[in-house]
């Protein structure tokens, strides 16, 4: 499981659904917000909406053509609009996203779980949100890759049913099977 948060990206790796290993890395889904506007002489708000809207981690034909409109501040600090191709927001957003996902390459086949057999990735958090991430993911780290949801609540609202909400949906549903994870020691009789 690879959790793609604002400020962090967590992988948990499961084997017989038990969790054999968890690491972090201080990289998520703002850093790429903060390259955007960095990269476009935006405000965080502006570059944080461009992202989201139009966002991509995989590039299309058309992004050439499509333009994107871009408030920027002068010397004066007088707002000014431009316009920017759809393929220059892609060409910021790729290289952090490619490395993110290299870093969880690298820590995985640090501790060892490097085998291509059998590794499926679940991608989740607000980062696992972004267009094109799956298909970047299954170039770098492994073909089988799928976005979670959160499962196990009836009665959400759509805007809680994606990716981003999977955690805080977890933690709800986590006290009905805490109780399945209690051993009662042996004695050594």
């Amino acid at each position: 499981v690879v959790d793609i948060g604002g400020g962090t990206t967590s992988v948990g790796v499961f084997m017989n659904g038990v969790l054999v290993h968890s690491d972090a890395i201080a990289i998520g889904g703002h850093h790429v917000t903060l390259d955007i506007a960095r990269g476009l002489s935006t405000a965080l708000g502006h570059a944080e909406r461009l992202k989201v809207l139009h966002g991509s981690a995989i590039g299309s034909p058309s992004d050439d053509r499509e333009t994107l409109a871009v408030a920027s501040f002068d010397q004066d600090d007088r707002e000014q609009v431009r316009h920017v191709s759809r393929s220059q927001l892609v060409g910021i957003i790729r290289p952090r996203v490619e490395e993110i996902l290299e870093l969880v390459r690298d820590r995985l086949k640090k501790a060892g779980f490097n085998g291509p057999s059998g590794r499926r990735i679940v991608l989740t958090g607000g980062g696992a949100q972004l267009t094109g991430l799956t298909e970047l993911c299954r170039i770098v780290i492994s073909k089988q890759v799928r976005v979670g949801r959160p499962l196990g609540v009836q009665g959400l609202p759509e805007s809680v049913k994606g990716p981003a909400f999977s955690v805080p949906v977890g933690l709800l549903v986590y006290p009905q099977v805490a109780g399945l994870e209690h051993f009662e020691p042996r004695s050594s009789g």
